[in-house]
């Protein structure tokens, strides 16, 4: 999970809600048979559509945390110097652009940061985590606030903040009374689901999604395609090579290995750099369990090892478990971790800004599959992991 997680479910799950700005009981998805309306492109991302009718926007999110099935929302918009459809008139639509807004996640604080929105959010959970040099400053000086994490959230200091939407995601749809809590205090909660994407552009594509509420889905669109552009160019180069380093991925918690299923984005832009995952052939799109003993095998036919957790050194990968030693990535040095750029308080810029940098990602692992491929390129994100005073 790439940030830590604010767990929300709407009430009435089993059935497809509506939430808007103006209205928090649960409406079914039949209201919007009888209105044309025109599908916006979205090409990589699965978890989200765009639909217009005029100047209304739909939004849609499918199925968004873990194990969700036949879970929709759908949020309706309209511009704010625009006169709302009478088709609408019964409906509750949230009038864009938005201007105060709260995120619970740094992927999003990194979604507005890309469309030079940062100046919208009033509140962020756990500000110690973020990255961005420009939120960091608007924190110390007062401008953002912290509205705690979970459980702990702040309910008054978010009240008093007036914000127009809180910008959310769920892990497992296990926490009704957040949500009842934040919708009887008349707050309007939008769910962001790009951390379940099988790519990292259908990752980045939420950008679009993000931009809706604030009416700039043009420089969105202008942002992704660059984005995708060059992502496509470096992977059509890596793809084509013939030997394709094997690849370990991750670090042990607590006696158990969770890698990326087969079926994940990190999974993907393994394959995309040039390089083969150990699990390519599992079909999970969530993380997987595997122990110790199993990686120990299995990881000793790897040639590279990646995403080794908060370790900076080989020396503290083997103070995790001295086992770990064993594995041939460690016995050559071909360990790497994504902790180059973290913070004095531990914020991780991996976790935040990487969303909207498929790219630069791509880049890394280029680099760390195939030197030759861009010898000009420095690890942005990544870093390998040196010996300092490893016997």
């Amino acid at each position: 999970m790439e940030n830590k997680a604010f767990k929300i479910i709407f009430l009435n799950v089993g059935i497809i809600l509506f939430i808007a700005s103006c209205s928090n009981s649960g409406q079914k998805v039949s209201i919007f048979d009888n209105i044309p309306f025109d599908t916006v492109k979205v090409e990589f991302a699965k978890g989200f559509s765009i639909k217009k009718h005029g100047d209304v926007t739909l939004l849609t999110v499918s199925d968004p945390w873990q194990g969700a099935q036949n879970v929709v929302y759908h949020y309706l918009l309209c511009p704010k110097d625009k006169e709302l459809p009478p088709e609408f008139s019964q409906y509750a639509v949230i009038r864009t652009p938005v201007e105060r807004v709260v995120c619970l996640s740094t992927t999003h604080v990194a979604m507005l940061s890309a469309l030079g929105l940062t100046e919208s959010i009033k509140a962020l959970s756990e500000t110690a985590f973020v990255f961005d040099s420009t939120v960091r400053k608007a924190i110390d000086e007062g401008q953002i606030v912290d509205i705690g994490y979970a459980q702990g959230l702040n309910f008054e200091r978010i009240i008093s903040l007036s914000p127009d939407l809180i910008f959310a995601y769920d892990v497992d749809g296990g926490f009704n009374s957040i949500l009842t809590r934040l919708e009887s205090l008349g707050q309007k909660v939008i769910i962001n689901a790009e951390y379940l994407e099988r790519t990292a552009l259908g990752k980045a594509e939420w950008i679009k999604f993000m931009a809706a509420f604030f009416n700039q889905e043009e420089l969105a669109t202008e942002k992704f395609n660059a984005i995708k552009d060059e992502y496509l160019t470096l992977s059509n180069l890596a793809i084509s090579r013939e030997r394709k380093p094997k690849i370990l991925c991750d670090l042990p918690w607590q006696g158990i290995w969770h890698v990326p299923g087969g079926d994940t984005w990190m999974a993907a832009i393994i394959a995309d750099a040039g390089g083969e995952y150990i699990w390519k052939n599992n079909s999970s799109r969530e993380s997987i369990p595997i122990s110790i003993e199993a990686i120990i095998h299995q990881g000793d036919s790897a040639d590279i090892w990646i995403n080794a957790g908060a370790a900076r050194s080989l020396a503290e990968i083997r103070a995790v478990d001295a086992r770990l030693s064993l594995i041939k990535p460690f016995q050559i040095a071909s360990v790497y971790s994504y902790n180059a750029r973290i913070n004095a308080d531990g914020g991780n810029d991996f976790f935040e800004s990487s969303v909207v940098n498929p790219h630069i990602i791509l880049k890394d692992m280029i680099k760390i599959f195939h030197p030759d491929l861009l010898p000009e390129h420095r690890l942005f994100y990544y870093m390998p992991l040196a010996l300092p005073n490893y016997p």
